[in-house]
């Protein structure tokens, strides 16, 4: 059954899509494998130096003991294209440097006009007979053309009949089962019909999978959906005993694959949002203040890897670059491991503040005037006229999203995160994707925010207990002071870019936020947006202009006074996930989601209104 389909490289690695993810395609639901099971990564040999991504910064912050201790290199996510690969359908490539791998999920799958359900297996099983009965001697109707998946009974009735031959696609199963350990199952739909008849666990509710029956030995199943759209009108039938069930209760109920093991599995959509949530690592690439070039500074990475000192590889590039300069270079990769996300992001904070202007490799920027901006608190305006952004999946996790820093700590109570290789931790590669793109920066003055989150540090008192409380944000703040100068900042960024899209037309899908922030003097943000491997056209950094920008703040500004959910927005005092927000809603402050670092978390207009 296996095939190679064409998809877009954005669903293998983003805000919801990569390793463990359930992706839409034209051939139907398909889940990601990891990544040592893809043909690009099998075959090692392509995993080249035009493959390699080149952010050591990043790299080494990765590879410690409690991160990813064996990682040699980071790996750009491989192209649309396939060579060997036409318009006619399911082609098997030439090469195998563009090839990921993935499986149907969910497996249980039904026709719309027979309503018969089985697993895939079970439905290929009956389209292989088919065509060997009828098609045998016709190439265009063979076995292997069973992607996107057919039912066979449908196509042997028609046969029969000697009508003519329709395709009837099957339709994937909406209801599925994740736990809290990564792992995600079908329903066991064949003996759903007798799960009502089992006792429950009368402590737990919850239902033992292990101690359910079939309701027959010779099971015909039908999935039939009656006039109402609700649970009760999705029927589960057996035509061979006549029994049947509806789905009423199924995300009621919690279920116990092995208790043993302890672990537990809860029904949800498969497009629900708690189905997955990747563990991303994002970073902007800063330019090495080093005169040693890209190939040579992967060459000494490689010799770093395996052990060899400085004079080694000062022989080793024919004394091109002084010791003390090779010695500079490896001392910047020790410095940079076992570092938490705040202390990453001040490196990238103070080099945008350290240059006044900076034109060199991918990162080129310039600071504009801030003295329009001082009343509100903006000390420093930086147009942003290059970046790159590189994105690196570390992992994944269902039910519940975790922070990067616990994930790469080790640091986990409630939930278990799964890796993007099956050699977990021990993988020698990660897979990523280079952005680049432009921006807007800007940072503030401490005492002015502090000025503006004094009036609410009761409500704040409040939130950060709450936070305290989750597995997300538990070692985000390290006080109320801290969550509310992250707040401010936070919910101007938002403001800021869902004025972008109203007066300057970005959509905040197309936008994305980095925020620096932490327990003293670092508040910024960067808002910025990417436009693939070529970058964007300069639309977003052209409103740095120091007059636009004036305009664009204050627009932004007077159009929060007004929420259209208000009174009941303001005067909230917790909302959203986690009950994390105060005055904030989707129609004033919350974005698209991918465009969030927070998960649209910490939120409150009202403080930057005051």
């Amino acid at each position: 059954m296996s095939k190679y389909i064409q998809t877009q490289t954005r669903k293998m690695i983003g805000s919801f899509a990569g390793v463990g993810a359930l992706i839409e395609d034209t051939v139907g639901v398909i889940k990601i494998l990891p990544i040592d099971r893809w043909m690009f990564f099998k075959h090692n040999k392509h995993l080249n130096l035009k493959y390699h991504i080149h952010d050591n910064r990043l790299l080494y912050r990765l590879k410690n003991d409690k991160g990813f201790p064996k990682i040699k290199s980071l790996i750009q996510m491989p192209g649309n294209s396939v060579k060997g690969f036409s318009n006619s359908q399911y082609i098997q490539p030439s090469d195998f440097e563009n090839v990921a791998a993935g499986n149907y999920f969910p497996e249980w799958m039904f026709c719309q006009k027979c309503k018969r359900l089985n697993k895939i297996k079970g439905w290929y099983k009956k389209w292989s007979q088919v065509i060997d009965q009828y098609d045998r001697s016709n190439s265009q109707y063979k076995a292997d053309n069973f992607t996107p998946p057919k039912c066979g009974y449908c196509y042997e009735e028609a046969k029969k009949l000697k009508n003519k031959l329709t395709f009837y696609e099957l339709t994937q199963v909406r209801f599925i089962m994740t736990s809290s350990d990564g792992d995600i199952r079908d329903i066991p739909w064949d003996k759903w019909i007798t799960f009502k008849k089992q006792a429950k666990d009368k402590d737990s509710g919850i239902v033992d999978l292990s101690s359910w029956k079939s309701c027959c030995d010779n099971q015909d199943l039908r999935y039939k959906q009656g006039d109402s759209e609700e649970l009760a009108g999705i029927f589960i039938n057996c035509n061979n005993c006549n029994q049947h069930s509806t789905l009423t209760g199924i995300f009621g109920l919690s279920f116990f694959s092995d208790k043993e093991n302890n672990h537990k599995y809860k029904s949800v959509i498969r497009s629900s949002n708690s189905v997955y949530y990747p563990i991303l690592v994002h970073s902007i690439y800063l330019p090495s203040e080093s005169e040693i070039n890209d190939k040579d500074q992967l060459m000494i990475d490689e010799w770093f890897e395996d052990g060899d000192d400085v004079s080694f590889m000062y022989k080793a590039l024919l004394k091109k670059y002084t010791i003390d300069e090779i010695q500079s270079y490896v001392d910047g990769i020790n410095a940079d491991s076992e570092q938490k996300e705040i202390d990453y992001r001040q490196k990238e904070y103070e080099f945008i503040l350290s240059h006044e202007s900076y034109n060199k490799n991918d990162f080129m920027f310039s600071h504009q005037s801030a003295d329009l901006l001082q009343k509100n608190g903006i000390v420093k305006l930086v147009k942003v006229a290059r970046l790159k952004i590189t994105t690196v999946q570390t992992g994944y996790t269902r039910q519940e999203p975790l922070d990067v820093d616990l994930f790469l700590s080790g640091d986990i109570d409630k939930i278990k995160p799964q890796y993007t290789s099956t050699n977990a931790k021990n993988t020698e590669y990660l897979l990523g994707m280079e952005n680049f793109g432009e921006g807007i920066f800007m940072s503030f003055d401490v005492e002015h925010i502090n000025n503006y989150i004094d009036s609410q540090m009761s409500l704040l008192e409040e939130v950060f207990d709450k936070s305290r409380n989750s597995p997300l944000f538990k070692t985000k703040f390290t006080n109320a002071n801290h969550l509310g100068k992250f707040i401010y900042v936070h919910t101007l960024s938002h403001l800021l870019m869902k004025e972008l899209e109203f007066s300057c037309g970005y959509p905040t899908v197309s936008l994305s936020e980095r925020l620096f922030v932490d327990d003293e003097d670092m508040n910024g943000v960067l808002i910025y947006t990417v436009g693939g491997m070529d970058g964007s056209y300069g639309g977003l950094a052209s409103q740095a202009d120091p007059h636009k920008f004036k305009d664009l703040l204050d627009k932004a500004l007077d159009r929060a006074q007004d929420c259209a959910s208000d009174p009941i927005c303001s005067h909230s005092e917790g909302q959203g996930v986690g009950e994390m927000n105060l005055a904030a809603c989707y129609s004033c402050a919350l974005v698209a989601e991918n465009a969030c670092e927070s998960f649209n978390s910490f939120l409150d207009r009202k403080i930057v209104l005051k």
